[in-house]
């Protein structure tokens, strides 16, 4: 007796093309998952590292609200009983000395001095050099810009020469420009010895903040050095690794997630069609194994074994590809972002997850052809001229379902994007019935009898066909939500800033800006206003999952210009201690209107009520604000080191940008305009509309595998039919000519019911609270263009493909088998 693996293998490669291109479909939606699982779970490793990389190992850091705090504050600290290591810093902002025609912005420097490079609380990946702290430590991009080596030395206005010890990989620590122009906006980072840097400063005695790490019971030490602190302007904060305020990527992981769904629900269709039509090839065959003896149970399981080994096949073959695709995807993803990070593929989870997966989905989708083969009437089945007409009223009620779920399209929930596409499923073949009516004409026009018959065959297998074209549909409409949402949002957001930045640039100092500043700038001829911003940073709270998040805390009153969405009277109407929460801190925190989020003060951590929600750019909406006074009051912040202006229109921002450099350069840190805001936070979506578009045309790929697969499934089910067709005088010709029509109208219906669907899709978030703001309702053109060309030109691949099989039957064998 032959194996049942055997017997599963002949069974499921009887129709090779069949096998072939279910197999690819398997491969394809393997591959898809598996690179989506690497994808997302690399980008949370690189941004988490990146993070660590710059907290290091530190449980707590002293900072101040002024630039500077005599070291003699914190000596009693660093010898406190539970204090492991310290770690002190001074920022210093200065200019390098270069020969060249340089203006002051592009040769701004910040130099960070420690008192140990080596230190447990400092994570510097050394590429070359030593930290022996005597030198200088540059990041890899400006020694590559500036060509300089280790033991070269570097030249700084009124600090003299300093020699480079160690070259390093990227670290936020030390972010800096890799070209000129970026250095025109952004200042180099720079470290270097702790005294030295005092010395040559002339700051002996100061620092600008020290880290440290505990040996235990932080609690304790927390409140020791908040009360010791009370009475001077320092002040304690946790050390948390919370990147949000710098790298708003949730909506990628989304991303990652719907596109690895989507591929997972067309290679399970793809599955099911090919079993669920081999069961009904296969009713005889059942009948007679059901009358020598076999059973129920016996017969699934047969089909289940044909579906596992498949499975299993396009599941080994499907995760390497994954694999390799996750790594390329991930270098596409990350030379979006300004600096050159590295990354580690972490691969091995989604490996496990994609093998389970791509052995599981197809096997989910086929239980109900596995339950039906098992099924199969003896009677029925081996009588001859069994009725197989299809149950029309079952059909009536998918209609209705169909258009009841179109009900949902008027709430705003998640649930009426999910309803929508359901609906498109179950609508589908009253779709296809009324599309074929329209464009019938035109077809009887252009191919005549054979185009006649091509709409006829494609009627006789109505729901097969209407499902193949859904699976286009669905994969285009979702594609295009997510292209016009990349198109849309960087307009959006670009309006969204300059409603709420609060002026035409903002200066960044490194010390609080003074009356004598204020009155200098405002001189100027260029300036027209300026405002001080006061932002206290970093300040710890606790989310309502009882984490420590971090973001920053503006304050506010009723001259502020920096807010939207919210009224000053909501802090004026309110006597207990309030916070205004932006939209992602809001999400993060995970309470409601009116509860208390427990922020970390000096005076300990104590509740303020949140009051409202804000519709904010800044930070991307992870920040908070509060009336100025009780900031200044809770968390003693008094001083401003932001500074908002507006500008003169006939203002150039080279000329603003030089002037601003020359006189204050001496302890201006960073000078953002507007425009460079908004260009730094849109620039992410230009490189993830060449990825949209990549992903598009994969999905449209897999669905054209879906139609190739129905055509050949369609032609060999009427090989009788074609083989009558061939004896009655049809030509070769025209029987390819009927089934690449087929596969044009499959292909066409898709790409239309995807085109509408997409459309719907986008008037739902139009209309949606959450995203409404960022979405416009319009199709982008480019990727209509690509849409149709690709959606038509591969579906007419795929039908070539079964029109040559079609046109290659021959007339004897297939009127004897009929």
């Amino acid at each position: 007796m032959l194996n049942i693996w055997r017997i599963s293998w002949r069974n499921i490669t009887r129709k090779k093309k069949r096998f072939v291109l279910t197999l690819l479909a398997i491969i394809m939606g393997t591959s898809f998952i598996t690179a989506m699982l690497i994808a997302d779970r690399t980008t949370k490793d690189v941004f988490d590292y990146y993070e660590e990389m710059y907290t290091g190992n530190a449980d707590f850091w002293i900072l101040s609200d002024e630039h500077t705090y005599p070291e003699e504050i914190i000596n009693t600290v660093q010898n406190h009983q539970n204090v492991d290591e310290t770690l002190m810093a001074l920022d210093k902002q200065t200019f390098l000395d270069l020969p060249g025609e340089y203006s002051d912005s592009q040769l701004a420097v910040r130099i960070t001095g420690v008192d140990n490079q080596n230190s447990n609380l400092l994570k510097l990946p050394v590429v070359e050099g030593e930290l022996d702290n005597e030198g200088l430590v540059i990041p890899e991009t400006v020694a590559d810009l500036l060509h300089v080596d280790v033991g070269d030395t570097l030249s700084f206005r009124e600090m003299g020469e300093v020699k480079i010890s160690a070259i390093v990989e990227y670290t936020q620590l030390l972010s800096s420009p890799g070209s000129w122009e970026r250095a025109a906006s952004s200042s180099f980072r720079m470290m270097a010895p702790l005294d030295l840097l005092q010395e040559r400063a002339e700051l002996n005695g100061e620092i600008s903040y020290i880290r440290l790490s505990t040996l235990g019971n932080d609690e304790k030490l927390f409140r020791d050095i908040q009360e010791e602190l009370s009475d001077s302007r320092a002040f304690i904060q946790p050390v948390v690794a919370d990147d949000r305020q710098s790298n708003d990527v949730e909506g990628l992981y989304t991303f990652f997630y719907l596109i690895a769904i989507l591929t997972m629900f067309i290679s399970g269709f793809i599955v099911f069609n090919m079993i669920y039509t081999g069961v009904i090839e296969r009713k005889k065959e059942f009948a007679i194994m059901k009358s020598l003896g076999y059973g129920q149970i016996s017969i699934s399981r047969l089909i289940l074994m044909e579906v596992s080994f498949i499975a299993m096949i396009g599941t080994i073959i499907g995760v390497p590809i994954g694999i390799w695709l996750g790594d390329l995807f991930m270098m596409t993803l990350l030379g979006i972002f300004e600096y050159d990070m590295v990354y580690s593929l972490n691969w091995i989870m989604p490996t496990v997850i994609s093998l389970a997966a791509g052995v599981i989905f197809p096997v989910l989708f086929s239980m109900f052809p596995i339950y039906s083969a098992g099924k199969t009437s003896i009677l029925e089945n081996l009588k001859m001229g069994a009725n197989t007409s299809s149950n029309e009223k079952v059909h009536w009620i998918r209609y209705v379902i169909g258009f009841g779920l179109l009900l949902f399209f008027f709430i705003d929930s998640p649930v009426s994007y999910i309803s929508l596409i359901l609906s498109v499923v179950m609508l589908s073949p009253l779709f296809l019935k009324i599309f074929s009516m329209l464009i019938k004409p035109i077809i009887l026009l252009c191919m005549g009898h054979p185009g006649r018959m091509a709409i006829s065959n494609l009627r006789k297998q109505l729901y097969r066909n209407a499902n193949t074209a859904t699976l286009l549909s669905v994969g285009i409409a979702v594609i295009l939500l997510l292209g016009a949402l990349s198109d849309a949002a960087p307009e959006n957001y670009a309006n969204q800033i300059k409603s709420n930045y609060g002026g035409d640039v903002r200066l960044t100092a490194e010390k609080p800006w003074s009356a004598s500043d204020l009155d200098k700038i405002n001189d100027k001829e260029f300036v027209e206003s300026s405002t001080l911003l006061t932002e206290a940073t970093p300040i710890t709270w606790i989310n309502k999952d009882m984490h420590l998040r971090q973001f920053s805390i503006m304050g506010v009153d009723q001259n502020s210009l920096y807010y939207d969405d919210f009224n000053y009277t909501s802090f004026e109407n309110n006597d207990t201690l309030s916070i205004i929460l932006g939209e992602r801190a809001f999400r993060e925190w995970g309470g409601k209107i009116g509860e208390d989020i427990f922020v970390h003060t000096p005076a300990g951590t104590k509740p303020f009520e949140v009051i409202d929600v804000a519709a904010t750019s800044h930070y991307s909406g992870y920040v908070a604000f509060m009336d100025e006074e009780q900031l200044n009051h809770q968390f003693g912040w008094e001083n401003s080191f932001d500074l908002l202006i507006h500008l003169d229109e006939n203002t150039t921002e080279e000329s603003v940008r030089n002037a601003l450099w020359s006189e204050f350069g001496g302890f201006l840190s960073k000078m953002i305009f507007v425009e460079e805001e908004i260009a730094s936070t849109t620039s992410a979506f230009e490189g993830m509309n060449e990825l949209i578009q990549f992903m598009l045309v994969l999905v449209i790929l897999l669905a054209s595998v879906g139609t190739a697969n129905t055509l050949i499934m369609n032609t060999f089910e009427r090989t009788s039919e074609i083989g009558t067709m061939r004896a009655l005088g049809f030509t070769r010709l025209q029987v390819k000519t009927m089934v690449l029509v087929e596969g044009f109208l499959i292909g066409l219906a898709g790409v239309l019911g995807g085109l509408i669907t997409g459309l719907c899709l986008l008037v739902v978030a139009s209309n949606s609270t959450l995203i409404g703001d960022f979405v416009t309702v319009y199709l982008p053109v480019e990727s209509i263009i690509l849409t149709v060309t690709a959606g038509i030109l591969l579906s007419l691949i795929a039908s070539w493909i079964s029109s040559s099989a079609a046109s290659k039957i021959d007339i004897q064998s297939s009127l004897k088998e009929g």
